[in-house]
């Protein structure tokens, strides 16, 4: 009977999801907005159709691992060393301010320090793959301003998960006596790990041409279908399992094997249909379900008591993203409105921060309250970053 549950659930929540999901992009919306919107609608929030399970958990678990090796697959190293400088300067600058105003803002509503941590993180993220689909609906992902946008998104995310995974290892030591031989461990394993990730990505690129026909020779000679898929999925378990082991949250190693195996080091023949695959997957199942799952874990009701946190944090993260952006374009000799345009569009916290704030609530850092706080500050942020950066954009033409 629980079967059936699951996939009575299963079907309401992805209907539900994929119809709002489209009808939010027919208004010029990211379809995340949608599939939230669906959960909330058919959660306890308004008709309490589905309820959250352990199965849907579980399912939910699973689409924080696709949706993160989908994330590092969208993105490029390459775009880093093209704009090489200028994106690491916006990255930092655009990263320190939100997450110091965030922060701050918190402690004075009397948040612990691992939420206001995790607040001061939350304003700090660009979203990849919203960035791109917000580039895209406006025209300019092929342009100047595009490329930077992508590439400081794509160091903003990697530094976020890095700052998130020191975040949870707090989480883990809090309230315990701190043991600096255990500290040290931890911090220890955590440098091993992602040294060891630096090592293999240099060696990936470096052996660029040598990687891929070793791949090509192998599934060439492989008579099972779809086994580059197969063995792409097994990677990426083993790099989730490994950072883990290190202390840092799997999706630190669903993303690092996203990244590091993306397009080019899939090969040639094959990589176009191991993406559409994942793609498929990603967004045709495990996305809406995860984006409605979230919505039905929203509590309207429990916000009431946090609407001046959630005003201010959506009010001061905007201008302090947007603030700190600009420092870094100017910093970087980028003319005033190209700037602030770039600026602007730093803005759209969608996939990846409800990604890291679904972890951060299943892990018990954020209560039921806080959780919605987060969902709403992605949600808002990404809605209103096209808003902003349209006028300016018609500037720079």
């Amino acid at each position: 009977m629980e079967l059936d549950t699951i996939f009575i659930a299963i079907v309401v929540l992805l209907a539900g999801a994929k119809l709002l999901g489209e009808l939010f992009r027919r208004i010029k919306q990211p379809a995340l907005g949608g599939e939230i919107l669906a959960g909330i609608i058919l959660g306890p929030t308004l008709f309490g159709i589905i309820q959250i399970s352990d199965g849907l958990e579980l399912i939910s678990t699973i689409a924080i691992f696709f949706v993160m090796l989908f994330i590092g697959l969208e993105m490029n190293l390459s775009e880093i060393r093209k704009e090489g400088k200028s994106a690491f300067i916006i990255s930092i600058t655009s990263l320190i301010i939100p997450f110091f105003v965030g922060y701050q803002l918190s402690v004075f509503f009397g948040l612990e320090l691992i939420q206001s941590l995790f607040m001061g993180l939350l304003l700090s993220i660009t979203s990849v793959p919203v960035s791109a689909m917000i580039l895209l609906e406006l025209g300019v992902l092929k342009t100047k301003i595009g490329a930077v946008v992508m590439a400081v998104a794509v160091i903003d995310d990697i530094i976020s998960l890095v700052i998130l995974a020191v975040i949870l290892q707090l989480h883990v030591s809090e309230g315990m006596s701190l043991d600096f031989e255990e500290l040290g461990i931890s911090i220890l394993q955590m440098t091993i790990y992602l040294i060891g990730i630096a090592f293999l990505a240099f060696v990936v690129y470096k052996r660029s041409h040598w990687f891929p026909q070793r791949f090509e020779y192998f599934f060439t000679k492989a008579k099972t279908r779809e086994s580059k898929f197969g063995i792409f999925i097994v990677v990426a378990i083993t790099l989730s399992l490994i950072a883990d082991l290190a202390g840092l949250h799997f999706i630190i190693g669903t993303f690092f094997a996203g990244l590091i195996f993306s397009e080019k080091i899939l090969g040639k023949k094959e990589p176009n249909k191991t993406y559409g695959i994942i793609s498929g997957i990603t967004f045709g199942f495990f996305a809406p379900l995860f984006f409605a799952i979230i919505g039905i874990k929203f509590s309207g009701q429990s916000l009431e008591n946090f609407i001046p946190l959630l005003v201010l944090l959506i009010i001061f993260g905007i201008i302090g993203k947007t603030f700190g952006g600009y420092i870094g374009t100017k910093l970087s000799k980028i003319p005033n409105i190209q700037g602030l345009a770039i600026a602007s569009l730093l803005n759209g916290r969608g996939t990846v921060g409800l990604t890291i704030t679904a972890i951060s609530y299943a892990l018990g850092i954020l209560d039921i309250a806080l959780f919605s706080v987060c969902v709403a500050i992605c949600l808002i942020t990404t809605i209103i970053t096209p808003i902003i950066a349209k006028p300016l954009l018609r500037k720079t033409n």
